[in-house]
């Protein structure tokens, strides 16, 4: 016989709430109903009912309550197994979820709702059952990243210190400034810097599990924007040098560091700009992309590999059999490389000199895994594509960018330059 999923085996009534999370912001909404609970917020869902299947039971009660469709994508855990304190009959089962379709929309049981950043969870007067949930599940919301805007400097709420294998300590804030080696596409190096006034020697990409345990660079096992992970920066600091959870810290970015790696990732956007035009004529088939500007997108079809160092940029491109069929005679181009570098190196040194502003957009989304894009408007353009890195404000301060095409054994390499 099936064991009951509506009471825990101690004979406690299951009660579902939802931790609904949205652009880094939580969702909560005000009651109406029964009197003594009205005007008062709570993490919205409901009973789960005999049989029924406490993720099933969230997703019934948020369309009839909040009129969406969710993803149960993971939980909050609390200290009862798993679960937390409601009353003495009664325990709250805290699931996180996305919404895939709809606008909350409070048509039974509230009257409004909120989306609630990391630090703004004490502005609502919550049930009293539901502050503890509330908070750890704002604790589990996607870090908010500055460095799209170019911000070098900041503060952030410690939410984790973790040790790391090498002996270092990993530190996660709610916000920050810094901007983080990506473990899927680690083409721009993670910011250093300092964390209240503690060196930050090195920053990563984290993930959290479900249990709170936290996974750093190569040991995350998934995409970024995973959403059964939290996404989070981590700032690498020696063990001594450690904050502790709930202290509000200054965040501090080395820009001299950083200024030539953005120089170096704007250049590298630049140049793959004058590859795809350069290179148009070696298409015989229609591609598979094409680029902001109308060129074949070879840069995004064919590249394997890209490193932005300081005032440059290594990129190596595949060029075999597959980019053969697709139409793209890569043994003519190599054969014409020095002219075609020429031409590419008079399109970089116009754009550079008539300069244009450089800027990377969010979509009004302030955290990690948001999907950002670079926007310059270069002639032709303007210049879209898509980037998680830091750039200069205006391309006419690189002064002068550079390219150079060597044939490798798998296709071919593309060194950038700057000054």
């Amino acid at each position: 016989m099936a064991e009951p999923t509506h009471v825990t085996p101690d004979g406690r009534r299951v009660v579902v709430a939802a931790a609904v999370e949205r652009r880094g912001r939580l969702l909560a909404a005000r009651r109406t109903r029964p009197e003594a609970l009205a005007g008062r917020w709570e993490l919205p869902g409901g009973k789960v009912e005999p049989g029924e299947d406490p993720a099933a039971a969230l997703v019934r009660e948020l369309r009839e309550e909040l009129a969406v469709d969710v993803e149960v994508v993971g939980r909050v855990p609390g200290p009862l197994d798993g679960d937390w304190p409601l009353d003495d009959t009664s325990v709250l089962r805290v699931l996180r979820a996305r919404i895939e379709r709809g606008d909350p929309d409070p048509v039974l049981a509230h009257d409004e709702v909120r989306w609630l950043g990391p630090r703004e969870t004490g502005d609502v007067a919550w049930l009293d059952a539901d502050v503890a949930p509330a908070a750890a599940a704002a604790s589990r919301l996607d870090t908010w990243v500055d460095f799209p805007s170019g911000a070098v400097e900041g503060s952030g709420g410690v939410t984790v210190v973790a040790p790391l294998a090498d002996g270092r300590v990993a530190v996660v804030v709610d916000r920050t400034p810094f901007h983080p080696l990506d473990h899927g596409w680690p083409d721009q190096p993670g910011d250093t810097g300092l964390l209240e006034g503690r060196p930050v020697l090195d920053s990563l990409t984290g993930a959290l599990d479900d249990d709170g345990r936290l996974l750093v660079d190569g040991e995350i096992e998934v995409r970024r924007g995973d959403p059964g992970r939290t996404w989070v920066v981590v700032h690498v600091l020696a063990a001594a040098d450690a904050p502790a959870v709930g202290d509000v810290v200054a965040l501090t970015v080395d820009g001299d560091r950083r200024t030539p790696l953005s120089r170096g990732h704007s250049a590298c956007h630049l140049a793959a700009l004058a590859l795809n035009e350069t290179t148009a004529r070696f298409w015989s088939k229609e591609p598979s992309r094409r680029d902001s500007r109308g060129f074949p997108f070879l840069d995004q079809i064919a590249v394997q590999v890209s490193r932005i160092g300081p005032d440059g940029a290594y990129d190596a491109y595949r060029a075999g059999k597959s980019l053969r069929k697709a139409g793209f005679d890569a043994a003519a181009f190599l054969a014409e490389r020095e002219s075609v570098a020429a031409e590419a190196n008079g399109l970089l040194a116009a754009w550079v000199a008539r300069g244009a502003v450089s800027r990377v957009d969010t979509g009004g989304d302030p955290t990690l895994t948001a999907r950002r894009t670079w926007f310059c408007d270069v002639p032709g353009g303007p210049a879209v594509i898509p980037c998680g890195g830091t750039h200069v404000a205006d391309i006419a301060s690189l002064a002068a960018v550079r390219v150079s095409y060597q044939p490798s054994a798998e296709g071919f390499e593309v060194l950038t330059s700057v000054g």
